[in-house]
């Protein structure tokens, strides 16, 4: 009795704690990298580094789990929490959202053929034009108001999606984040970054965020530890020194 309670004083003292960290599930898109990819069955990228610092500051033992994106964003409904999510309306009616995960804002890039290039500065240029884009993305509201008048081509990575590009089957493609992604995307494809062009302007410039559903239990203790996290994360530096890995 007397060594138990010396030893959790012992304890106190150091700032441990006797409790086991509370298991977690972190979903991740499988197919975005620099971001959030599976690299010969391991997962890699920036968004899924933050997180998982993020979530162990926040206390908990962490297990990734990469998979296509709309299936991720299926498996959180039902729990654990999700990385690299923009905020749109629709989205705010499944899931509940952290604070800004700072320092991982996207750019989402326009991509042509070199030879291709058109004047692009608005969502609105792309009206008419067959766009290549990631099924269940949302690139912004500017991007959603012209949707309809956009021949939208959807599929399920961005390799594959540049390949479509070099083939000709698209105008255009979409691919975030920025050009990093645009190069990593290149990479994966076997293709020359020569042979193409990112526009100047992107179409969009979204923050990133950890999304939990809003039926789990416990969604809002949840999101209050994550948000804690992610304060003491921005004050000393933690996501910059991640991101700074990935900058090229």
């Amino acid at each position: 009795m007397l060594r138990t309670a010396f030893l959790a004083a012992i304890m106190a003292l150091l700032g441990v704690s006797a409790a086991r960290a509370e298991p977690i599930t972190l979903y991740g898109n499988s197919e975005q990298p620099p971001k959030s990819w599976l690299d010969g069955g391991t997962p890699r990228g920036f968004a899924i580094e933050a997180s998982v610092e993020v979530l162990k500051r926040a206390g908990y033992d962490v297990t990734v789990s990469l998979l296509p994106f709309a299936r991720a964003m299926q498996q959180t409904t039902e729990g654990g929490v999700m990385t690299g999510i923009f905020k749109s309306a629709e989205r705010e009616k499944l899931f509940k959202y952290s604070d800004r995960i700072v320092d991982l804002d996207d750019d989402v890039v326009v991509v042509v053929a070199k030879g291709k290039e058109f004047p692009f500065a608005n969502a609105s240029e792309l009206k008419g034009k067959r766009i290549g884009v990631q099924g269940s993305f949302f690139y912004g509201d500017d991007f959603e108001a012209v949707r309809p008048e956009v021949i939208v081509d959807a599929d399920a990575s961005p390799n594959l999606r540049m390949k479509k590009l070099s083939a000709g089957r698209v105008d255009a493609v979409l691919i975030n984040p920025g050009r990093a992604g645009f190069l990593e995307s290149v990479k994966q494809a076997d293709l020359e970054p020569e042979d193409f062009t990112v526009l100047p302007t992107p179409l969009a410039r979204l923050a990133n965020y950890l999304i939990v559903g809003r039926d789990v239990p416990d969604a809002d203790a949840t999101l209050a530890r994550i948000d804690k996290a992610i304060a003491e994360c921005a004050k000393d530096g933690a996501l910059a020194k991640i991101m700074a890995k990935y900058q090229k």
